[in-house]
């Protein structure tokens, strides 16, 4: 029965990081994406992930003015197995999030949103952001 459970475990995590092949080998800065004329990332599996430059305009307009250099695209939705939200890590993400959403209360590092809120970001920025699917 154990040998079954960890068998089962093992192709759940197989077919969880199967979900990742998406995520870009490197992200690159706002700045950086801001003056390429195609903006992308490759991802693991070799595919190209296209920013739409009015979304990267949009982000840029909430930022101050030496922040492009420091956010990292694209800003990740962790969906977590054991968690019913997500969670977005990162000062410059969560202070752009928050601005989204019209939080006046705002975590410095991180921020935890819920089904509702992700449907909001991901109308708001459908190529700036990703999700991100982690096993524990």
């Amino acid at each position: 029965m154990r040998q079954d459970k960890d068998r089962s475990d093992r192709l759940l995590k197989k077919q969880i990081l199967n979900l990742n092949r998406h995520i870009p080998r490197q992200r690159k800065a706002l700045s950086e994406l801001m003056g390429e004329d195609k903006p992308h990332v490759v991802g693991v599996d070799g595919s190209r992930h296209r920013f739409k430059s009015k979304e990267l305009e949009f982000v840029a307009s909430m930022l101050s003015d030496s922040e492009p250099d420091l956010l990292k695209l694209p800003i990740y939705i962790e969906m977590d197995t054991m968690a019913s939200g997500a969670r977005v890590a990162g000062r410059l993400e969560t202070q752009i999030l928050c601005k989204i959403l019209e939080r006046e209360e705002c975590p410095r590092d991180e921020i935890f949103i819920y089904r509702p809120e992700m449907k909001l970001i991901r109308q708001k920025l459908p190529t700036v952001t990703q999700y991100m699917f982690l096993v524990r």
